[in-house]
């Protein structure tokens, strides 16, 4: 039996367990990003739009970066062409809140990388080794853990250059 996300409090109920499905996956990585008051690093191929392309998703993320003046969102998507091609709900909130929500592409030396992950205010995470798949790792107080995926993320980003397909017209 998987754990339920709606029963799960970031900061406060260990893991970890293993999800497989899409549907729990994306209820979890809503579950996170609902209840984080600071931050939300994202790292993943194409943000997976059926994680991460829904409109509650999306709702989460703006509530965080309205909500605070300190919170930040940083995505590394790793194969930007096709997202910008078919369009995304949290890269346009992107160009809108960019003082709050960052995104870049990380440089030729991690073209190869294909994990995924979701951290919410270095405490809890998602985690999938394969960004392709939907099996993944997550716990929502693993303190540990979450701040060896940021610091993993964190040597990415600063590599990383800001997404070409971000950059605002003004007219």
């Amino acid at each position: 039996m998987e754990t339920s996300p709606a029963d799960l409090t970031l900061g406060i109920s260990a893991g970890p367990f293993e999800l497989a499905r899409s549907d729990a996956l994306a209820a979890t990585v809503l579950q996170l990003a609902g209840q984080s008051r600071r931050t939300i690093d994202i790292v993943g191929r194409h943000l997976d739009p059926l994680l991460f392309d829904q409109a509650p998703f999306i709702q989460a993320v703006k509530r965080l970066v309205l909500g605070s003046r300190r919170a930040e969102v940083r995505l590394l998507l790793l194969d930007p062409g096709p997202v910008a091609r078919r369009g995304h709900r949290l890269l346009e909130l992107a160009q809108f809140l960019s003082d709050f929500i960052h995104v870049r592409v990380p440089s030729p030396m991690h073209r190869e990388f294909n994990e995924a992950w979701l951290v919410a205010d270095a405490t809890g995470y998602v985690y999938r080794p394969m960004s392709d798949r939907f099996r993944a790792t997550v716990d929502f107080n693993d303190r540990h853990q979450a701040s060896q995926l940021v610091s993993r993320f964190n040597e990415i980003w600063e590599r990383a250059l800001p997404d070409p397909n971000q950059r605002r017209l003004s007219l």
